[in-house]
């Protein structure tokens, strides 16, 4: 697969009646189409496996980009 730039952003929550930051990490455009703002200096490059299909060009919640995927995360006997 290839690589794709993802960013941390925020949007306003009716709901807080404030900006915070999101949970997911997003291309700039699916950013720009949502009106949210980009959190500049957040870039990071990533395999373009990593963003969910539930929403376009974001990843799923709480993606962590430092994760190691070459990591054995189950034990098996």
């Amino acid at each position: 697969m290839s690589n794709v730039t993802v960013y941390r952003f925020s949007k306003y929550d009716i709901t807080a009646d404030m900006s915070v930051v999101s949970h997911r990490w997003a291309t700039r455009e699916a950013i720009t189409e949502i009106g949210g703002k980009i959190l500049e200096g957040t870039a990071i490059e990533v395999d373009s496996a990593a963003l969910d299909a539930e929403v376009v060009g974001m990843t799923a919640r709480d993606f962590n980009p430092n994760l190691r995927t070459d990591f054995q995360r189950v034990v098996t006997s």
